[in-house]
């Protein structure tokens, strides 16, 4: 039985997932902004330093057609992206959509092969081919989809201290009662920021799918209650 991914996408983005892409103002003409859109992902259009998209405030992707992958290595420019990744992004990946092998210029393949094997064992940053900017919208969404995953289902509290800005988010959710990873990533989907979380009172909080009445009261005692004696 043959599984498309497309399908894979439609069955998952009915679930209940954290996914975030900010997009660099640049790419506004590559229309991979409206296909995000049209599958209703939480899309931000800013200036990036690094990369083209930053998915869960954490992975940098850099997206290249076919051809520009070839006229950045030409130039040197992409090498020069690359020193960037490594140096400013925690998680660097390069996307490069299309066939490279396969395009109107006169490139030797063996200056190809090179190039991508200087990526991932130079530089270790791992590449991922798209065949359309369709699959490129999907994979996006499927890595968010992993990362969040993943999040979601490795409690984040003990002796861990987290260093991305969400799973730092996550892990000071888990510390209210009755929050764990499940509830602590609803919590931040549906109120965007810790602050409004701690503002909010208990009939707002109950609004969260799994978050009951006694749950909410327990974390507005821990919020409310003033401590007179340490």
């Amino acid at each position: 039985m043959t599984i498309s991914v497309a399908s894979i996408f439609d069955e998952a983005v009915n679930k209940d997932i954290f996914l975030n892409i900010i997009v660099d103002y640049r790419e506004r003409e590559s229309g991979i902004i409206e296909l995000l859109k049209k599958r209703n992902i939480d899309t931000e259009v800013k200036k990036v330093s690094h990369g083209d998209y930053i998915i869960n405030n954490w992975i940098t992707v850099e997206r290249k057609t076919a051809k520009d992958f070839l006229v950045s290595i030409i130039s040197r420019r992409l090498f020069y992206q690359l020193t960037n990744l490594k140096e400013h992004c925690d998680c660097p990946i390069l996307l490069i959509e299309g066939n490279p092998y396969k395009t109107d210029f006169n490139f030797r393949h063996n200056a190809i092969k090179g190039a991508l094997l200087s990526i991932q064992t130079i530089w270790y940053i791992p590449i991922i081919f798209s065949c359309s900017k369709d699959d490129t919208r999907d994979i996006f969404y499927m890595i968010g989809k992993q990362d969040d995953l993943r999040a979601e289902s490795i409690s984040l509290r003990g002796g861990y201290r987290p260093k991305k800005l969400k799973s730092r988010q996550l892990y000071i959710l888990q510390g209210f009662p009755q929050v764990g990873p499940v509830i602590a990533k609803r919590l931040l989907a549906h109120f965007k920021s810790i602050s409004k979380i701690i503002n909010a009172p208990i009939e707002e909080l109950i609004r969260v799918k799994g978050m009951g009445r006694i749950s909410a009261e327990k974390i507005r005692e821990v919020l409310d209650t003033t401590v007179t004696k340490l």
